[in-house]
């Protein structure tokens, strides 16, 4: 690869950090686990809490609660996240791709507009924390 392909490559990681921070909180924001307040999201039986911002406009940080053994449908969301695995064992796979098993301390990308696969592999359930610039949105894809 050449200097002008690692330049733009090194250039746009730095512009997507920078905004990635500029929607974080500025003021300290301290949450402790035990103030979390949990909800239905309304997508099988997974919880959610959100840690700072709005997930109907984005944007947002959340906790993410799978029961054991959870496998989402086929579906996309609009925005593009990351997650970091807090407890149990993740797979997010795209469509025809390999499972990638992910256990805490793991993290992933997902583009938007990509169907996927969201398993928590665990017996005892999973957790994972997940940030989005754009709101949140959960689309089924239709097989």
């Amino acid at each position: 690869m050449n200097k002008l392909m690692w330049a733009l490559i090194v250039t746009s990681s730095f512009a997507w950090a920078g905004s990635a921070l500029a929607d974080m909180p500025q003021a300290p924001n301290h949450l402790p686990v035990e103030e979390l307040k949990w909800f239905a999201t309304g997508i099988g039986p997974m919880q959610a809490a959100v840690a700072y911002g709005d997930m109907a406009t984005g944007p947002y940080g959340v906790f993410l609660k799978f029961p054991g053994g959870f496998t989402s449908p086929v579906h996309q969301h609009t925005g593009e996240y990351r997650a970091v695995v807090i407890g149990g064992t993740i797979v997010n796979s795209e469509a025809g791709e390999k499972d990638i098993t992910m256990k805490p301390g793991s993290s992933w990308y997902q583009q938007g507009k990509v169907s996927h696969v969201t398993k928590c592999v665990s017996k005892d359930g999973c957790t994972v924390f997940l940030t989005q610039s754009s709101k949140f949105d959960f689309n089924p894809v239709e097989k």
